[in-house]
Protein backbone atom coordinates (compact mmCIF):
# COMPACT_ATOMS: atom_id res chain seq x y z
CA UNK A 1 0.00 0.00 0.00
CA UNK A 2 1.43 3.41 -0.85
CA UNK A 3 1.60 6.31 1.18
CA UNK A 4 -0.96 7.77 -1.22
CA UNK A 5 -3.14 5.63 -0.68
CA UNK A 6 -2.64 5.62 3.21
CA UNK A 7 -3.47 9.33 3.56
CA UNK A 8 -6.59 8.77 1.77
CA UNK A 9 -8.12 6.04 3.37
CA UNK A 10 -6.68 7.59 7.05
CA UNK A 11 -5.20 4.03 7.92
CA UNK A 12 -2.49 4.08 10.55
CA UNK A 13 1.06 4.56 8.94
CA UNK A 14 3.59 1.71 9.26
CA UNK A 15 5.14 1.67 13.33
CA UNK A 16 7.73 4.84 13.51
CA UNK A 17 10.93 5.38 15.74
CA UNK A 18 10.27 7.39 18.75
CA UNK A 19 12.83 7.44 21.28
CA UNK A 20 11.39 9.04 24.37
CA UNK A 21 8.59 5.96 24.02
CA UNK A 22 8.55 2.68 25.61
CA UNK A 23 10.18 0.17 23.13
CA UNK A 24 10.91 2.86 21.03
CA UNK A 25 8.31 2.94 18.72
CA UNK A 26 5.11 4.61 18.11
CA UNK A 27 2.13 4.49 15.52
CA UNK A 28 0.86 7.42 13.25
CA UNK A 29 -2.53 8.57 11.69
CA UNK A 30 -2.55 11.11 9.36
CA UNK A 31 -5.59 12.78 7.91
CA UNK A 32 -6.64 16.19 6.45
CA UNK A 33 -7.13 17.62 9.45
CA UNK A 34 -5.21 16.01 12.60
CA UNK A 35 -2.74 13.89 13.01
CA UNK A 36 -2.67 11.18 16.22
CA UNK A 37 0.06 9.55 17.44
CA UNK A 38 -0.62 6.71 20.25
CA UNK A 39 2.15 5.34 22.23
CA UNK A 40 3.09 4.17 25.36
CA UNK A 41 5.17 6.57 28.06
CA UNK A 42 6.47 5.29 31.36
CA UNK A 43 4.19 2.59 31.12
CA UNK A 44 0.99 4.67 30.21
CA UNK A 45 -0.53 4.44 27.02
CA UNK A 46 -1.42 8.20 25.12
CA UNK A 47 -3.30 9.26 22.21
CA UNK A 48 -1.92 12.42 20.98
CA UNK A 49 -3.91 14.67 18.79
CA UNK A 50 -2.38 17.46 16.71
CA UNK A 51 -4.16 19.10 14.29
CA UNK A 52 -2.38 19.62 10.65
CA UNK A 53 -2.57 23.32 10.88
CA UNK A 54 -0.06 23.66 14.11
CA UNK A 55 2.52 22.02 11.54
CA UNK A 56 4.94 24.70 9.74
CA UNK A 57 5.15 22.13 6.69
CA UNK A 58 5.84 19.42 4.64
CA UNK A 59 9.86 18.43 5.16
CA UNK A 60 12.29 17.06 2.36
CA UNK A 61 16.07 16.50 3.77
CA UNK A 62 18.79 15.06 1.88
CA UNK A 63 21.72 13.47 3.53
CA UNK A 64 24.48 12.01 2.30
CA UNK A 65 24.53 8.36 2.28
CA UNK A 66 27.26 5.57 3.42
CA UNK A 67 27.86 4.43 -0.38
CA UNK A 68 28.32 8.04 -1.60
CA UNK A 69 24.26 8.28 -2.79
CA UNK A 70 21.98 10.42 -1.31
CA UNK A 71 19.11 9.93 0.77
CA UNK A 72 15.84 11.56 1.30
CA UNK A 73 13.28 12.05 4.16
CA UNK A 74 10.28 13.73 3.74
CA UNK A 75 8.33 14.38 7.39
CA UNK A 76 6.54 16.88 8.51
CA UNK A 77 8.14 19.77 10.69
CA UNK A 78 6.28 20.90 13.74
CA UNK A 79 8.39 23.28 16.45
CA UNK A 80 8.49 20.73 19.13
CA UNK A 81 11.08 17.84 17.56
CA UNK A 82 9.20 14.82 19.34
CA UNK A 83 6.16 15.77 16.96
CA UNK A 84 7.82 15.50 13.56
CA UNK A 85 6.25 12.88 11.73
CA UNK A 86 8.41 10.85 8.91
CA UNK A 87 6.28 9.95 5.73
CA UNK A 88 8.52 8.60 3.42
CA UNK A 89 12.68 7.55 3.43
CA UNK A 90 14.19 6.61 -0.02
CA UNK A 91 17.19 7.27 -2.18
CA UNK A 92 15.17 7.40 -5.30
CA UNK A 93 14.81 11.33 -6.13
CA UNK A 94 11.78 11.36 -8.48
CA UNK A 95 9.24 9.13 -6.22
CA UNK A 96 10.03 11.54 -3.10
CA UNK A 97 9.88 14.54 -5.37
CA UNK A 98 6.34 13.28 -6.18
CA UNK A 99 5.68 12.47 -3.02
CA UNK A 100 6.21 15.95 -1.49
CA UNK A 101 4.10 17.44 -4.05
CA UNK A 102 1.31 15.09 -2.89
CA UNK A 103 1.69 15.45 0.67
CA UNK A 104 1.80 19.18 0.54
CA UNK A 105 -1.35 19.87 -1.66
CA UNK A 106 -3.35 17.00 0.67
CA UNK A 107 -2.37 18.50 3.92
CA UNK A 108 -2.36 22.25 2.52
CA UNK A 109 0.94 23.02 4.14
CA UNK A 110 4.08 24.81 2.51
CA UNK A 111 6.65 22.63 1.36
CA UNK A 112 9.86 23.06 3.39
CA UNK A 113 13.44 22.31 2.34
CA UNK A 114 16.09 21.63 4.86
CA UNK A 115 20.03 21.80 4.60
CA UNK A 116 22.28 21.78 7.88
CA UNK A 117 19.81 21.55 10.10
CA UNK A 118 17.45 24.33 8.90
CA UNK A 119 14.45 24.70 7.16
CA UNK A 120 13.29 27.46 4.56
CA UNK A 121 10.37 27.41 2.43
CA UNK A 122 10.67 26.65 -1.22
CA UNK A 123 8.11 29.56 -2.25
CA UNK A 124 7.82 33.03 -0.36
CA UNK A 125 4.86 33.25 1.87
CA UNK A 126 3.09 36.40 3.40
CA UNK A 127 1.66 34.96 6.97
CA UNK A 128 -0.53 32.21 4.93
CA UNK A 129 -0.68 33.48 1.51
CA UNK A 130 2.13 32.61 -0.58
CA UNK A 131 3.41 35.30 -2.76
CA UNK A 132 4.98 35.56 -6.37
CA UNK A 133 6.72 38.65 -6.24
CA UNK A 134 6.02 41.82 -8.33
CA UNK A 135 5.53 42.24 -12.12
CA UNK A 136 7.97 44.15 -13.83
CA UNK A 137 6.22 47.54 -15.08
CA UNK A 138 5.87 47.69 -19.03
CA UNK A 139 8.21 50.30 -19.76
CA UNK A 140 7.79 51.69 -23.09
CA UNK A 141 4.94 49.78 -24.71
CA UNK A 142 2.63 52.19 -26.61
CA UNK A 143 -0.60 50.64 -25.38
CA UNK A 144 0.29 51.07 -21.82
CA UNK A 145 1.92 55.21 -22.25
CA UNK A 146 -0.89 55.83 -24.59
CA UNK A 147 -3.66 55.65 -21.58
CA UNK A 148 -1.59 56.28 -18.63
CA UNK A 149 0.12 59.23 -16.98
CA UNK A 150 4.02 59.35 -17.83
CA UNK A 151 4.05 59.36 -13.93
CA UNK A 152 2.73 55.54 -14.23
CA UNK A 153 4.20 54.64 -16.46
CA UNK A 154 7.97 55.41 -15.09
CA UNK A 155 7.04 53.70 -11.45
CA UNK A 156 9.16 51.06 -9.91
CA UNK A 157 8.27 47.71 -8.14
CA UNK A 158 7.85 48.04 -4.67
CA UNK A 159 10.56 46.92 -1.94
CA UNK A 160 10.01 43.08 -0.89
CA UNK A 161 12.18 43.77 2.52
CA UNK A 162 9.50 45.83 3.57
CA UNK A 163 6.93 43.27 2.64
CA UNK A 164 8.69 40.74 4.50
CA UNK A 165 7.99 42.14 7.84
CA UNK A 166 5.00 39.70 8.91
CA UNK A 167 3.91 40.05 12.36
CA UNK A 168 2.50 36.73 14.11
CA UNK A 169 1.65 35.61 17.85
CA UNK A 170 1.17 39.18 19.13
CA UNK A 171 -1.61 40.13 21.59
CA UNK A 172 -3.26 43.56 22.03
CA UNK A 173 -3.09 44.33 26.59
CA UNK A 174 -5.89 46.19 27.00
CA UNK A 175 -6.97 47.44 30.77
CA UNK A 176 -9.68 49.48 31.65
CA UNK A 177 -8.60 50.45 35.09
Amino acid sequence: MTNRQLATSAQPLPTQRDRRADGGKRKVKVTRESVVIQRRYAGVAMVIGVPVSAYRGVALVVEAAVDGGAAYRLSLAHADPDLDIVLAETRDSGAVAADWKYWASFLDLPRLAGEGGKLAPLEPALGAVTSKGALERRRGAASVTARRPRFLTRRKRGETVRMEAVFADEREIVCYE
